[in-house]
């Protein structure tokens, strides 16, 4: 199983903005759909060609990258969301509806991160083991005591994360705050994930280089024996 992207640089010397993001293109396929929804929703105060604008946007990108022969992976995730939201918007016709997959998905997120510290199985723990090949009874040794905690504190600022991201949210879906729903969703989007993946690597980069050095020790002792 690969690691997620805002996990994916954990163990790596160095940290790309870039990469996180997904390149330009990337922000763009992400960002694209929920800003011509604002626009063209304050626009018009209309929702079917709200609706219409978001969804063409997603499936162009999708189209482009078939065309080019390219990964669409980040696309078609991007086109799930914004189809989600626009059944829900069209099925209630409530523009604010369009956001609220992604309230209930922060939601579920803040909550399987929060458990997993609870269960002592910290989904950062869990990742950066399968990224550094850590043994499985890892979380048992001693002597990583200080990784498995420092896995625990970046697990809670992810919940942190998904859970502000539903408490800025979710008054604005309930107010039918449409405009501000789609700006708040711009700001708390790319932005703090590419923070929070940030800030993971910069908290763990200091286990990475001892235990890339004490893997490196490992070899030459093997080596010499």
């Amino acid at each position: 199983m690969p690691a997620p992207r805002w996990m994916s640089q954990a163990a790596s010397e160095e940290f790309s903005w870039s990469q996180t993001l997904g390149g330009t293109r990337g922000v763009i396929e992400t960002s694209a759909p929920g800003l011509i929804f604002v626009i063209v929703y304050v626009a018009t105060h209309a929702l079917v060609p709200t609706l219409v604008a978001a969804s063409a946007v997603a499936v162009v990108a999708c189209i482009i990258r078939l065309i080019q022969r390219q990964s669409i992976q980040q696309a078609v995730s991007g086109f799930f969301g914004v189809a989600v939201g626009v059944i829900l918007a069209a099925a209630t016709g409530r523009g604010e509806n369009y956001f609220a997959w992604g309230i209930v998905t922060n939601l579920a997120m803040a909550a399987v991160f929060a458990l997993s510290v609870l269960a002592r199985r910290s989904l950062v723990g869990f990742f950066y083991a399968m990224l550094t090949g850590l043994s499985t009874g890892w979380q048992r040794d001693l002597s990583l005591r200080p990784l498995r905690r420092r896995c625990a504190q970046l697990t809670w600022m992810w919940a942190g994360l998904f859970g502000l991201r539903v408490a800025v949210q979710a008054p604005l879906w309930a107010a039918g705050a449409v405009a501000a729903l789609g700006i708040a969703k711009l700001a708390l989007g790319l932005p703090l994930f590419a923070l929070g993946a940030w800030a993971t690597w910069w908290g763990l980069r200091d286990y990475s280089s001892s235990s890339v050095s004490s893997s490196e020790d490992g070899d030459a002792t093997a080596s010499r024996s």
